[in-house]
């Protein structure tokens, strides 16, 4: 299992409320999502947001060791569900507005990789990483890492994306 398989299964594990009660994502039906009965908890109201969100975390904390505590899965979780706001935008197209944000991802992954190695690795382990956390602690200490996850990214949200329409029920 890849590394965006683990961030898959992590991402179906995370909790969203449908009709009060908290459940994981991957017990939703597909009646919930195109519903609308589904409250993702999301601290973003639309892929805008996000991306604005991604671009400012990655300009103010892309050399801070916080940066590592950042939860990924909720990010992936937005770019899936999240619609675009069709007015006061600049970029209104759903498309655009997911490609803009798993740029930002690719470049906060990368900053986070940088961070881990830089601040971590060969050092000591961190008390409270995650099993993300743990994967990257195994990748190769060098200055600084560039990763092409794009592809990767993309179709871990298209899956997430497609996955209340491919529910068996």
């Amino acid at each position: 299992m890849d590394v965006y398989e683990v961030l898959f299964q992590k991402c179906l594990e995370y909790e969203v409320i449908v009709d009060g009660k908290e459940v994981p994502l991957w017990k939703l039906k597909k009646e919930d999502i195109a519903n609308g009965n589904v409250d993702f908890d999301l601290q973003w109201d639309s892929l805008q947001d996000l991306a604005i969100s991604l671009y400012e975390l990655k300009k103010e904390q892309q050399k801070s060791k916080e940066l590592i505590k950042y939860p990924l899965e909720e990010v992936i979780i937005g770019i899936a569900f999240l619609k675009s706001k069709k007015s006061g935008y600049l970029i209104t197209d759903d498309m655009n507005n997911i490609n803009t944000c798993l740029n930002y991802l690719s470049e906060l992954i990368t900053a986070r990789i940088n961070c881990i190695s830089r601040y971590y690795y060969l050092i000591k382990k961190p008390m409270n990483t995650n099993l993300f956390d743990e994967i990257i602690l195994k990748f190769p200490q060098k200055k600084d890492i560039k990763v092409k996850n794009i592809e990767d990214l993309k179709e871990l949200v298209f899956k997430l994306k497609n996955f209340g329409k491919n529910l068996k029920i």
